[in-house]
């Protein structure tokens, strides 16, 4: 064969093989335009049109990663017209120079990813960066895991974690850690607890004689169940019930001339459940709907789960007396955004009103309800060996009834610092004393006692 022939041959393969490539190197999800055939031969070496060429080719793989795959089919392609045995001198030379363009299109390559890959773009970086990249990552992980300790928890969350608590020892919990803060205050701390007054009876229990009846001044318990009834069973006694008072309610008319509005109130006090059910009778009488924003503050978590009779019981506008954190230091918080009213008795104890006007409260007190003696005639040729107290005026309803009453051999029980006081005011022996660190109720102190006088 003569060399024209085998030069019109490689022309035509080169020519296939340029097609191919472009084919190749279009990016699929992108719309750009197919390129022109050209009938034209292949540029010479060192022409410029030869150095355009090489640019064309090597852009697509600016747009994907795919892109870079048909540079290795480049290659294959390539290798069996370099092994052809019959090649020109000029042909050989045509390749060797374009081998070091191609090099040169991949350094531009490159050097546009790495731009793209500083700027967000979606192109993957290069093997170098990955590596920087993923030693980044194993950087970000050591520190995650090497975290600084956590602090030591409280002992409540100390014990919470471990196994479930009662409420007694929570409120423990909480009691210390307040001593721990009022140890760093320099405060001292005053029990709220009263101490309970040594029993003032003459003769021991065990030389007096056996206790066989008792009078509780107290209503007879509705449910049939009460600690009296079980200690009169195991002890075989009688336990008579018997309201030394009776209470009272004001009425629309009467409660109309103190010139109270209840409505002109944001918040209501409650010391006792007979508060709750004549204020809430009141405002039946009077036809008055208190508002839903209205704030209630008990003395007791008793009396404020007594308020879900006549309110819907919501967490946010009832407030009581807790361990930690007291009734005073409650109305303290809101005493410049609310108006407090306290409906109570004629009777009532002194230290709220006294606590209210000393931290200059706006409040107001409305006398609701009063207490009356009520009529013990009918005891009169009844002797008990044992009659229990729970308030003082059930004290001054037994000399209101028998002025010249004589204790004698009668064991009196007092329940309370503010009942003590009224025994001792009044001249009679104190014989059982609750609450006190033996006895937390007149149940169990009453029980105790007899354990030594009914042996």
């Amino acid at each position: 064969m003569t060399k024209k022939t085998l030069l019109k041959r490689t022309v035509v393969n080169k020519k296939a093989v340029k097609k191919a490539l472009v084919a190749k190197a279009k990016p699929k999800k992108t719309l750009v335009a197919a390129p022109k055939k050209s009938s034209k031969p292949l540029p010479k070496k060192g022409t410029q049109a030869a150095k355009k060429s090489t640019k064309k080719v090597a852009q697509p793989a600016k747009s994907t990663k795919k892109v870079a795959q048909p540079a290795k089919s480049t290659k294959k392609v390539a290798k069996p017209i370099a092994k052809s045995k019959v090649v020109s001198k000029k042909s050989t030379s045509t390749a060797k120079s374009k081998a070091p363009k191609v090099s040169s299109s991949k350094k531009v390559v490159s050097s546009n990813i790495k731009s793209k890959v500083k700027a967000n773009s979606p192109i993957l970086p290069s093997k170098k960066n990955s590596k920087k990249a993923s030693a980044k990552v194993v950087d970000k992980k050591n520190v995650v895991t090497k975290a600084k300790p956590a602090k030591p928890a409280n002992k409540l969350t100390q014990i919470a974690t471990k196994a479930p608590i009662s409420k007694a020892e929570t409120n423990v919990i909480q009691v210390e850690n307040i001593q721990k803060k009022e140890r760093k205050n320099a405060k001292k701390i005053v029990s709220t607890i009263p101490v309970p007054k040594p029993i003032a009876s003459n003769l021991p229990p065990d030389k007096k004689p056996k206790v066989k009846n008792i009078l509780i001044s107290q209503p007879y318990p509705e449910n049939g169940k009460s600690p009296f009834l079980d200690i009169a069973q195991k002890w075989k006694l009688k336990v008579d019930f018997r309201t030394f008072i009776k209470v009272e309610g004001l009425s629309a008319k009467e409660f109309r001339r103190l010139k109270i509005y209840i409505t002109d109130y944001s918040a209501i006090i409650f010391n006792s459940r007979n508060a709750i059910d004549y204020f809430f009778k009141l405002c039946e009488e009077m036809r008055v709907k208190l508002s839903q924003e209205m704030k209630y503050f008990c003395t007791s978590e008793a009396i404020a789960l007594y308020l879900q009779k006549y309110i819907q019981y919501r967490k946010r506008k009832v407030f009581y007396d807790q361990p930690g954190r007291s009734l005073f230091d409650l109305i303290n918080r809101f005493k410049d955004s609310e108006k407090f009213l306290y409906p109570c008795s004629r009777d009532r104890k002194d230290d709220i009103p006294n606590f209210l006007k000393e931290k200059k409260v706006q409040y107001a007190e409305a006398y609701i309800y009063q207490t009356i003696p009520s009529d013990l005639s009918d005891l009169r040729n009844i002797k008990y060996d044992m009659i229990v107290f729970f308030s003082p005026i059930g004290i001054k309803s037994l000399f209101h009834n028998y002025p010249d009453f004589i204790q004698d051999d009668r064991r009196i029980g007092g329940f309370g610092q503010v009942t003590w006081d009224a025994i001792a005011d009044a001249g009679l022996r104190l014989d059982i004393v609750a609450p006190s660190p033996v006895a937390a109720s007149m149940a169990q102190a009453i029980e105790n006692y007899l354990k030594e006088s009914n042996k």
